[in-house]
């Protein structure tokens, strides 16, 4: 009777540690996927507005140039973006200006 009750706590054991190790692997881990920092996900938005930006302007629609300029100013991390967007404001501003 103990030898069976022995055998029974011996395989629970085992199965314990096979549900343990199972999580364990001996590949290498995975490396993870790089992630792009909230601050370079923002600069790109900024410049596509300020392509946006661009392309509006050369079509001659000025308001629609000058909302995506300050969008792109307003979301700009470097400061070279944020000062060519400023000057976009002007030029449409100055543009806007001259035809009135």
């Amino acid at each position: 009777m103990q030898k069976k009750i022995w055998v029974i706590l011996l395989s629970i054991a085992l199965m314990g540690i096979f549900i343990a190790v199972g999580g364990c692997s001996l590949l290498p881990p995975k490396k993870p996927e790089p992630v792009t920092s909230g601050l370079q996900e923002l600069d790109k938005y900024a410049w596509n507005c300020f392509g946006r930006g661009r392309d509006y302007m050369q079509e001659g629609r000025y308001e629609l140039a000058r909302q995506q300029f300050s969008f792109a100013a307003a979301a700009a991390v470097s400061e070279i973006l944020y000062e060519d967007a400023v000057d976009g404001i002007r030029r449409v501003d100055r543009i806007v200006m001259e035809r009135r």
